[in-house]
């Protein structure tokens, strides 16, 4: 059986030991810096503008987008926040690019129904097992079980998170899934239900029970998490080690997942670290989320402090803590490792910042003051755009995602 509960205690030992004083980062700027940057994301929108329309992106998909959308995006992932060109060169390789059209083109046939917005929910899983791939040394691509866990997200996640579905319907759900995680011959309830076994049957299909047992140990692992995390909605007077315990297995389950689903072998002390990596980003999760979980009464560390003056030293701590589990990923020996590693904190440390910056209500004046000064982009700035942006990004996807034909998959 997987270790989860050690792997808890380990990385519970590590947040204790983590500190609460501001890191230190490598990249500062002054208001000069970050006005130029702002120009610079005001040219990136303005040139996405020009995609928008169908005949815009119809045209953009016929053209090789090597001469067309992608320059543009280099230069802006480049002169605003300071990605490094071998960084640059795993971001826009034609791995990357290739395996997110093929993921939107198998999502639009398996799953007609659902909105762009949760294909993109699942596309950022996507993106972590492929980074897994790539440290690992494994061929980036979309294998079945890539595909599957990643459509997963969109239907078990949504369904859970539901504040129309009772917390008895979501009970009866997870016990009917964790049946059919075992194998057993379950009847759906619902289409979203059908769907999930439908899944379920795809990594049966790459993986078989008798040969790759921890691939399934992994999966009822991270289906016990999410069964367990029912316990934080409605703040019902869990400690704050219950609660941090919950979300340290949710969290460290899923990309321990992702990394059997991968490989389908870990050692321990890769499964250890992937744990570490999937704790990670649940605080990172937790703490973009803190306004929305807070509203929801759902506790996660972040929410059940949203009272608290200043969140500040919690987000230091998480990424003091975040250095540190990251460190262990070391255990993997892919080509671009070291590479790897500076993308995949300078992404997440980039985020946990802009996240700050969006909530400024959780943080003290002082605090955001402090931490600003290495956003690449002023808080105003974020703040003004966070809107806008966001509707122009699925704006955009959706238009191109609409030109996919739409013809389920059996």
């Amino acid at each position: 059986m997987l270790a989860v509960e050690s792997y808890i205690s380990h990385f519970e030992k590590l947040w204790e030991k983590s500190l609460n004083r501001l890191p230190e980062f490598d990249l500062s700027y002054s208001v000069e810096e970050q006005v130029a940057r702002e120009a610079s994301f005001n040219g990136f929108q303005d040139k996405v503008k020009s995609y928008q329309s169908k005949k815009s992106i119809s045209a953009l998909k016929k053209s090789d987008p090597g001469q067309s959308f992608f320059p543009v995006f280099r230069a802006f992932l480049q002169n605003v926040f300071d990605f490094e060109p071998d960084q640059l060169e795993i971001i826009l390789s034609d791995d990357f690019k290739n395996v997110s059209k093929d993921f939107f083109y198998k999502a639009r046939m398996f799953a007609p129904e659902l909105s762009p917005e949760n294909i993109y929910q699942g596309m950022r899983n996507v993106w972590i097992m492929n980074g897994l791939q790539l440290m690992m040394g494994i061929p980036v691509e979309i294998t079945p079980s890539v595909f599957a866990y990643s459509m997963i997200y969109p239907y078990s996640d949504n369904l859970l998170d539901d504040l129309a579905i009772s917390d008895e319907e979501k009970k009866a759900f997870s016990c009917r899934f964790n049946k059919r995680l075992h194998g057993k011959n379950v009847k759906p309830q619902n289409h979203a239900e059908s769907q999930l076994f439908r899944l379920v049957g795809l990594f049966e299909d790459q993986f078989s029970r008798d040969k790759f047992p921890k691939v399934y140990e992994s999966l009822y692992a991270i289906q016990q998490g999410q069964t367990h995390s029912l316990d934080l909605i409605n703040c019902n007077g869990l400690e704050e080690a219950a609660v941090r315990k919950i979300c340290f297995e949710k969290g460290g389950a899923s990309v321990l997942a992702d990394g059997y689903l991968v490989a389908g072998h870990l050692s321990p002390e890769k499964e250890q670290a992937l744990f570490g990596y999937g704790i990670y980003l649940q605080l990172l999760d937790d703490i973009q989320d803190v306004k929305e979980d807070a509203d929801a009464h759902t506790k996660t560390l972040f929410s059940c402090l949203d009272g608290t003056p200043d969140l500040g030293a919690f987000v230091n701590r998480t990424i003091h803590f975040g250095r540190k589990a990251m460190e262990e990923l070391r255990c993997f020996d892919g080509a671009e490792m070291e590479t790897m590693l500076r993308l995949m904190n300078r992404s997440i440390e980039t985020m946990i910042i802009e996240s700050v910056g969006l909530n400024p209500q959780s943080y003290s004046t002082e605090y955001l003051k402090n931490l600003e000064k290495y956003s690449p982009l002023r808080f105003e700035f974020i703040q003004e755009k966070r809107t806008q942006s966001k509707s122009q990004r699925f704006s955009l996807f959706k238009k191109y995602f609409e030109q996919v034909p739409v013809k389920r998959i059996t």
